[in-house]
């Protein structure tokens, strides 16, 4: 494995780096991290939907409530699919942690 601080290759088991001497975090901590990437990856791709909802908005605003409840209907669609999308994107990064995590758990075992 790689030190989480200089980059260096370090046995798998090890708890301090050789080389720099810094502490290497748990299976629990690399996990929380794990989850922290993936709560954050979210609101980038939320962020990106309000973001792309905005001139859709501006234009509903700008034409009325009739137009303003037609736009929300073509919309919805997009925010749909982007909401599946960051689902599965959380499915797989959460997937990807897991067998990462047994790899590693594995691996002390050896």
């Amino acid at each position: 494995m790689e030190c989480a601080r200089c980059g260096r290759g370090i046995p798998d088991e090890a708890s301090f780096c050789q080389y720099c001497g810094a502490r290497q975090p748990t299976i629990g901590e690399e996990l929380t991290e794990a989850g922290r990437e993936v709560a954050e990856a979210m609101v980038v791709v939320a962020q990106r939907v309000v973001e792309a909802a905005r001139p859709v908005a501006r234009q509903a605003a700008a034409t009325g409530k009739r137009a303003a409840g037609k736009a929300a209907k073509e919309l919805e669609p997009s925010v749909e699919k982007a909401k599946r999308s960051a689902k599965a994107a959380t499915r797989r990064a959460a997937r990807a942690t897991k067998k990462v995590a047994r790899q590693v758990k594995a691996s002390g075992k050896r």
